[in-house]
């Protein structure tokens, strides 16, 4: 399922990752139990990664997707995956000893892909297709907002296609764009527009049939709407080399 954050003020997102391995002394989960799954069906379940004060439940889950999510990548930022990380599937259960936040909760869980799969990585700059968001020929059709005014924003359903902000600049939309599930590629700002601007972007997502939400794509909808468009292009892009990785060892 796609991400969704509806009426919460979102914060910086960068176009970019900075990678670290776990420390040494890194937090452990108190209890992890990692099984092979068997059942030769694609949906994936559980209560998600990370969920209700660091705990992680996920059912049928290749591995390649809780690399992912435990360093915060996209796909075509994991390389050199063998076969097996996204064919083979996954039971993994893992609770902390007492509540823990988010972000202790990935490391928590790299420490714990390293201990089991024997995961090894190490992060390299490549050239890659990247977006570019830059200002349509027509200019932009967006409204400036004052900093010291409320910023943030209102709506960001990527469900329903729609973003609704008080205040955003063109990095912080950049990296939305990224998030909305319809860009395989990274965002990044090329508009030139300092500042923070408030505005409404509707599109049609891709996932849900046009008969169901007709609308323009996220591509026209940034061009007739903001004035704005989505240049392909290539940049320089972290991404994350998998040195090594085993399959699991016993619980």
């Amino acid at each position: 399922m796609k991400p969704t954050l509806v009426g919460a003020a979102v914060s910086m997102f960068a176009s970019y990752v900075i990678f670290a391995q776990a420390p040494a002394n890194a937090p452990a989960f108190e209890v992890a139990s990692i099984k092979l799954n068997h059942s030769g069906t694609n949906g994936i379940g559980g209560s998600g990664v990370c969920s209700s004060g660091g705990k992680v439940s996920v059912r049928n889950i290749p591995l390649n997707l809780i690399i992912e999510q435990a360093y915060g990548i996209k796909e075509f930022q994991l390389l050199a995956r063998p076969g097996w990380l996204t064919s083979e599937r996954f039971d993994i259960d893992a609770r902390p000893g007492s509540r823990v936040g988010y972000d202790d909760c990935k490391r928590m869980l790299q420490s714990l892909l390293a201990e089991r799969f024997k995961l090894a990585l190490h992060p390299e700059t490549r050239q890659l297709p990247i977006y570019k968001l830059v200002v349509g020929r027509n200019g932009p059709k967006l409204h400036k907002v004052d900093a010291d005014a409320p910023l943030g924003i209102k709506t960001f359903d990527t469900n329903k296609g729609q973003l609704i902000t008080r205040g955003t600049s063109m990095p912080q939309l950049a990296g939305m764009l990224a998030m909305t599930g319809e860009l395989e590629n990274l965002v990044v700002d090329g508009t030139g527009l300092d500042g923070y601007y408030e505005f409404t972007l509707e599109w049609a997502p891709s996932s849900v049939p046009a008969e169901v939400s007709p609308g323009p794509s996220l591509f026209t909808a940034l061009q007739e709407q903001l004035g704005l468009k989505l240049e392909a292009t290539k940049g320089p892009v972290e991404t994350l080399v998998i040195d090594h990785v085993e399959r699991p060892s016993e619980n």
